[in-house]
């Protein structure tokens, strides 16, 4: 696929009335960690995610973990990553910022991770309306938890996306 700067397209995305691929689900997030344990111990022990199963290289040496926190949802856990964390994008630069789980009851949430030992704030409305609060895993990766309220954008188009489908539209 490239890109042509000077039109701000990006050649072969043109959809004319096609819907893309579809259909399609969120599965995984991937992280290189630094310490493939103590990572764990945090998506297990803290955030209530189960190991769902491991990959071993031909060598026999560990190669990922894959943490899962829904029917198909998984958080993906490299070993090695001894080098420096990432930057974070500048404010106006491009790259990953965060990945987000929703929660039916976001005070409840922060509750439990208090009793869990995490030092947290209060909660504020983000800009979709959803109640959100952000917390790091021990790497520095954010996550982003979200209770998704009857002002959320996000609660209002996945209703509407529903609501069509049932009605065959």
């Amino acid at each position: 696929m490239s890109t042509d700067r000077a039109e701000g397209t990006v050649a072969g995305t043109e959809t004319h009335g096609d819907r893309g691929i579809r259909p399609v689900r969120f599965n995984h997030v991937a992280f290189r960690v630094r310490d493939v344990d103590r990572s764990l111990a945090f998506y297990e022990g803290v955030l209530g995610f189960r190991e769902a199963f491991r990959v071993y290289r031909p060598d026999g040496k560990l190669g990922l973990i894959y943490v899962q926190f829904g029917a198909d949802q998984f958080v993906e856990l490299f070993e090695g990553g001894d080098g420096e964390r990432q930057r974070d994008p500048l404010p106006n630069g491009t790259g990953y910022l965060h990945f987000c789980i929703t929660v039916e009851d976001l005070d409840a949430a922060l509750e439990t991770l208090r009793r869990k030992g995490l030092q947290l704030g209060e909660p504020r409305t983000g800009t979709s309306g959803a109640r959100i609060y952000f917390i790091e895993d021990p790497d520095g990766n954010k996550i982003e938890l979200a209770e998704m309220n009857a002002d959320s954008q996000t609660r209002q188009a996945a209703a509407k996306r529903r609501w069509l489908e049932e009605q065959g539209e």
